[in-house]
């Protein structure tokens, strides 16, 4: 992918989740830390949306491409898998979520990103022939997967081997109910991308970089 292929396609998925956080009145833009309540939000992982220019961040710092698998715990509207497809190329990525509204919402967004970036590559071509790059924008969306269930409840898919990618933003309370599971995918090579809390909880995670003001936190195996 060209850096003007990849900047186009960053500026699409700006665009789409941008203004579907107007629609939301998200504030996550202007404070990286969503709220969090002791005592009073007990879900593993609530729904406080990330601003979409940290997600790329985010993704940039994980160095996602092609060869990814990204697997995101508690996916919210799907943003970070249709960013890891549809703006970085990965090869699959699923999220899941708890709640089915966000899974309607988050396959809508990511057709409107594959749509978007579609046209881009037709406007791009040669008298509107349609190639193959248009063709792979198209079909982005297949590539991409959203299973509504409980993150505890499906040891099949979390930990499947071929995942590369771990993306999750759990609530410090929760950690050790995904220890074993982090560390497992650790082991294994995987990243694992941790959002406004880091998890120095768990042992034998190594940091490899990390924004403490954005909230992000990337652990790889040395």
């Amino acid at each position: 992918m060209t850096k003007m292929v990849l900047d186009k396609h960053r500026g699409t998925f700006l665009r789409v989740y941008t203004e579907a956080d107007i629609k939301c009145q998200d504030t996550s833009d202007t404070d990286p830390f969503p709220a969090y309540l002791e005592g009073i939000d007990t879900t593993l992982a609530p729904f406080c949306p990330t601003s979409a220019n940290r997600v790329l961040q985010a993704l940039e710092m994980a160095n996602v491409s092609r060869d990814d698998r990204l697997l995101d715990l508690g996916s919210g509207d799907g943003r970070f898998c249709t960013a890891a497809v549809a703006v970085y190329g990965a090869a699959h990525a699923m999220g899941i979520e708890s709640d089915p509204s966000l899974i309607e919402v988050s396959k809508s967004l990511c057709q409107q990103v594959a749509t978007a970036n579609a046209a881009t590559a037709t406007a791009a071509g040669d008298g509107g022939f349609v190639g193959k790059e248009t063709q792979e924008e198209e079909n982005a969306c297949s590539k991409v997967e959203f299973v509504e269930g409980d993150l505890l409840a499906l040891p099949v898919l979390v930990r499947d081997p071929r995942w590369t990618v771990i993306v999750l933003f759990l609530l410090p309370d929760h950690t050790d109910k995904f220890a074993d599971l982090l560390r497992y995918h650790y082991d294994r090579g995987a990243r694992i991308v941790s959002l406004v809390f880091n998890l120095n909880e768990i042992q034998g995670l190594s940091l490899k970089v990390s924004d403490e003001p954005q909230g992000i936190y990337v652990y790889e195996k040395p």
